[in-house]
């Protein structure tokens, strides 16, 4: 795999996100979410972005592997700035919301402290 994008490591997870996983969604958020926003959120660290996010990239929860499929136009500069997006699993090639990042695949059944996120550039 080549050098991350992007790379996260979760190191909280909100008690609604078992919920949302469950309706193909999970919210990300860096450790400076917001108290009323963190039960909805897996709170993470995350790595310097080092390019915008665009279909055709590939991410990968722990060993899971996703392909972006369509990103929300405000996506990539909320990641920079707030650590949050939301992904949706399911495959769209139409962003539904400014801040989504769409991914064919199944979501994981579950998230917990320690799982990684990361971003990587398209494979040709």
């Amino acid at each position: 795999m080549p050098v991350s994008v992007y790379s996260l490591l979760i190191t909280a997870v909100g008690e609604y996100v078992k919920d949302y996983l469950g309706e193909q969604k999970l919210i990300l958020f860096a450790d400076s979410v917001p108290d009323d926003m963190a039960m909805y959120c897996a709170v993470h660290q995350g790595s310097e972005l080092t390019a915008e996010l665009s279909p055709g990239q590939i991410m990968k929860i722990n060993e899971d592997i996703y392909r972006v499929t369509a990103v929300g136009r405000v996506a990539t500069v909320n990641l920079k700035l707030l650590g949050h997006i939301t992904l949706s699993f399911d495959g769209a090639l139409a962003a539904e919301l400014p801040g989504t990042v769409h991914l064919s695949g199944n979501p994981p059944h579950a998230i917990q402290p320690g799982d990684r996120i990361s971003f990587y550039p398209a494979l040709n």
